[in-house]
């Protein structure tokens, strides 16, 4: 199961790093919205794709015990851009929706999400509690992953119920968004639940070995 869900989230999240990918080098985009506000898109995109690829190292127990202050690093850069990313969600979700109020209705939510699991998992983690750290990062990933998911529900759909065109795809945006947002939250909900206990074991010894590993040595001269 832990495989599994490991290797189908990175298949996803270098899913959306291409979509970011295919924003900035395609001209003519299906929102109007995007080509009127260039530099709104460009933010959220490569910032987008940039906490993409630095959140998901952050989960390898390796990297968290051996290298904890590349840990630390490179999760400072991915919460930065992630807010970055999100704020701008927020702002497209509200001014520029694709199909219009509807889309505004379920995208808007699970932005904000976003960015409050991005917010609340800092500050957790600044009060050493890192098992509950994690809960909020597994949920903010979930989250930013998601767009991938949508994709492959919208394109097929698209695809195959009748002949693709603009009015179509408004139409299958929306649904094609919520299943996907719910679809990845309720999975997150599930794992955090099942791997509760040992994440909360794992963080306590993590924490146990950064303390002294951070202890000064002393040198007996005896």
């Amino acid at each position: 199961m832990r495989r599994l869900l490991v290797s189908t989230t990175v298949i996803l999240a270098l899913i959306g790093v291409a979509a970011s990918l295919e924003h900035l080098l395609v001209g003519d985009h299906y929102n109007p919205g995007f080509i009127e506000r260039p530099w709104l898109t460009r933010a959220h995109v490569i910032l987008g794709a940039v906490y993409l690829l630095l959140a998901l190292p952050q989960f390898l127990p390796g990297l968290r015990a051996r290298r904890p202050r590349l840990h630390r690093a490179f999760g400072r850069i991915a919460v930065g851009a992630g807010l970055v990313a999100g704020v701008t969600a927020i702002v497209i979700s509200i001014a520029i929706p694709f199909s219009g109020a509807p889309e505004t209705a379920v995208t808007l939510p699970f932005a904000l999400l976003f960015v409050v699991a991005l917010g609340r998992g800092i500050q957790l983690a600044r009060a050493g509690r890192f098992a509950l750290h994690r809960e909020w990062m597994i949920r903010a990933l979930a989250v930013g992953t998601s767009i991938a998911t949508m994709r492959l529900v919208f394109v097929p759909a698209l695809l195959l119920l009748g002949e693709p065109s603009n009015e179509r795809a408004r139409e299958l945006s929306t649904p094609s968004f919520l299943i996907a947002f719910v679809l990845h939250v309720a999975i997150a909900e599930y794992w955090i639940r099942r791997t509760r206990r040992d994440a909360s074991d794992s963080a306590l010894l993590e924490h146990e070995g950064e303390l002294v590993a951070a202890e000064p040595k002393v040198v007996s001269v005896l």
